[in-house]
């Protein structure tokens, strides 16, 4: 039962019997992880503001291969969002961006890319609130696109010749775009 320490973002938490949480991290190294912070709904908890979403956070836990769940030991905070968050836009808007960022991963499938990508988001939705509605959609974008939903649109999927402006392609069942020449056909969807 090694410990595992590494740089994490706090996504949400629930409550789990008298004092204790279940606390959904993302983190750098390990993708989405699950966890249980002991003592963390006591007065005096050693976890204190370190546990409210959107913040930043140096994780200590230990991880058993045989269960999901992780016992988190130590929360440092680095930065939090705490004051963004009291924003009723930014805050239906995050959670719900981080509603979908938890359904499209698998927990424990590292993604250095899209930590990263969450944790721009969230700067820029701070240092720019009135660009809320652009910050979503691109995370919503970048999202299909890292996790594979996405398809290639900017080549042929057959024989790979990039598209030209004026050029009609078709749409296969895979949703995948294909050129004039090697489309077959004729009942594809032209785009």
């Amino acid at each position: 039962m090694p410990l595992v320490e590494t740089e994490g973002l706090v996504l949400k938490t629930y409550n789990l019997a008298e004092a204790d949480k279940i606390v959904l991290l993302l983190t750098r190294d390990h993708g989405i992880v699950r966890g249980v912070a002991k003592g963390a709904k006591r007065l005096k908890s050693r976890f204190g503001s370190s546990l409210e979403p959107f913040t930043i956070v140096k994780a200590s836990y230990f991880q058993k291969e045989t269960l999901e769940l992780v016992s988190i030991q130590k929360l440092e905070l680095i930065g939090s969002h705490f004051s963004a968050a009291s924003d009723p836009d930014f805050l239906q808007k995050f959670s719900y961006l981080i509603e979908i960022l938890i359904d499209s991963l698998p927990p424990q499938d590292p993604s250095e890319t899209l930590y990263r990508m969450t944790r721009a988001c969230l700067n820029a939705a701070v240092e720019t609130p009135s660009a809320l509605e652009a910050i979503g959609f691109y995370f919503e974008v970048w999202l299909l696109r890292l996790t594979g939903y996405l398809p290639q649109w900017n080549g042929c999927s057959m024989c790979g010749r990039d598209f030209d402006e004026s050029e009609t392609a078709g749409l296969g069942v895979d949703q995948k775009l294909v050129c004039g020449k090697c489309r077959r056909l004729s009942a594809m969807v032209a785009i």
